[in-house]
């Protein structure tokens, strides 16, 4: 664990002077720049691989019907963001430690019984919510109960109200688990590897569009750069416009559900430091545009990046469960994190419940946090229009990609590799469909392990733009 003196994450008034200086002398990507929905000529490739597939929108033939599908369908997407808000709200009452003293929950099975109904301990839990909801301090100082009740009064729910919609909204997230681990099993007893494959690359294809993420996918990301510089794949110096899609926003950690330090986004800057670690880009051209469609995440980026611009750091928890046997690699990788972009900062006390949790803290330093840039975008449905050489040269999408059908996958792949730089490249942590643009060439999938016995971890996919 890294501990130092409260002051040592304040940055020194040069230096915020200089972050400024670094930041006038680059151009940045503008925000403003346009957004167009994906036309009917530009998926028609698409749309012939998918002819006989039977999946929604892919037997359309002509350009209205197209231009009508594609704003119904990025309305239909947008709309998942609220159901991801209310999943985000279940593992709040899982795993979080920040409004209650109770013991938390083993996971969805320990939520609720056979018949799928809550179990006491997960009622205990929901009261708890309950009463820090209704505890004027406590929703003012917990910024996760502040958004929870803004979403319960945005949503009508009145103060009567709230238990049975915690309690109906856990059952149904419960359920919603049970379905996704019955269908990796189905898979998995047919014997056939594409079936497995498929019910994986799409498992959640259907579910709310939550923000949740956590840094491991980052390890696997940087070590698959690595891999990619080895080989000479990647030049030294050539990466210089980075976009992340879904950069994520810790409301309740992807895999431990923590919440007891501020809400934060980290692959932006994990990715960005990757870059900088393996020498494929410079510290004094590299940006990061996030690429989201979810209003929470588009302005805490935002928000960050002014605050940078002020010349304040951003400051993120790293957490780590020190009996979740991480390999060697993977702890290297989360001691190591933010020794490029920043300095050690103090971390957040962490609660006596989770005392196996080791801790880290960074402070961002302001001239790269400022080099960070949100816009709103469904990659499924739209693109941004870039002038020649001014694509990305790198894009990032984990933990996104498998929340849609294999039509909408190869749609959002067919958005990506139009806003790339020829030789780009793309990375995935999920099986992508091998019925896609011909402007992206697939170069292979690396295995990472996050854990010392191989239990878990990731498979990382990688196209070059032709």
């Amino acid at each position: 664990m890294v501990a130092r003196s409260a002051g040592f994450s304040r940055w020194p008034r040069w230096l915020a002077a200089f972050s400024i200086v670094v930041l006038c002398s680059a151009v940045l990507f503008s925000a403003d720049k346009k957004v167009w929905f994906l036309d009917f000529a530009e998926v028609s490739e698409t749309l012939k691989l998918f002819a006989d597939s039977g999946l929604p929108g892919s037997d359309i033939a002509d350009a209205t019907a197209w231009d009508k599908w594609i704003r119904d369908q990025d309305a239909e997407v947008r709309a998942r963001i609220d159901r991801g808000v209310e999943d985000s709200i279940s593992n709040l009452i899982l795993y979080g430690t920040s409004y209650t003293n109770l013991p938390r929950l083993g996971g969805t099975e320990t939520a609720v019984d056979e018949e799928g109904k809550i179990s006491e301990a997960a009622r205990a839990r929901i009261h708890a919510l309950f009463l820090a909801l209704g505890a004027a301090e406590a929703a003012t100082r917990n910024e996760r109960v502040a958004i929870v009740r803004d979403f319960l009064k945005r949503k009508g729910i009145a103060r009567d109200g709230v238990q049975k919609f915690l309690t109906e909204n856990l059952e149904r997230f419960a359920a919603e688990q049970r379905a996704y681990q019955k269908k990796l099993e189905d898979a998995g007893s047919s014997g056939d590897q594409g079936q497995v494959m498929l019910a994986r690359g799409t498992l959640y294809q259907t579910r709310g569009l939550s923000a949740d993420t956590s840094l491991l996918p980052n390890y696997a990301l940087e070590d698959s750069l690595r891999v990619l510089a080895a080989k000479g794949v990647l030049a030294p110096g050539k990466i210089r416009r980075i976009a992340v899609i879904g950069p994520g926003l810790d409301f309740s950690d992807k895999r431990d559900g923590y919440d007891f330090y501020p809400l934060q986004t980290i692959q932006p800057f994990a990715v960005m430091e990757a870059v900088l670690r393996q020498k494929l880009g410079n510290a004094e051209e590299i940006e990061v545009v996030t690429l989201d469609l979810n209003p929470g995440v588009n302005a805490h980026v935002a928000k960050l990046a002014r605050d940078a611009r002020a010349g304040r750091a951003y400051t993120v928890q790293l957490p780590r469960d020190t009996a979740a046997d991480w390999a060697p690699a993977a702890v290297s990788y989360w001691e190591h994190f933010g020794e490029i972009l920043g300095v050690p900062a103090r971390p957040i006390p962490v609660p006596p419940a989770l005392g196996g949790v080791a801790l880290r803290a960074v402070a961002i330093a302001p001239r790269f946090a400022s080099r960070v840039t949100p816009m709103d975008l469904n990659v499924v449905t739209q693109r941004v229009e870039l002038e020649p050489g001014q694509g990305f040269d790198l894009v990032i999408a984990t933990n996104i990609l498998v929340y849609y059908d294999r039509f909408q996958q190869a749609l959002a792949m067919a958005s990506i590799a139009r806003m790339m730089n020829p030789g780009g490249i793309f990375l995935a942590n999920n099986a992508l469909p091998a019925q896609h643009a011909e402007s992206l060439e697939f170069l292979g999938r690396r295995t990472v392990a996050y854990a010392s016995n191989g239990s878990y971890g990731d498979d990382v996919v990688v196209y070059r733009r032709r």
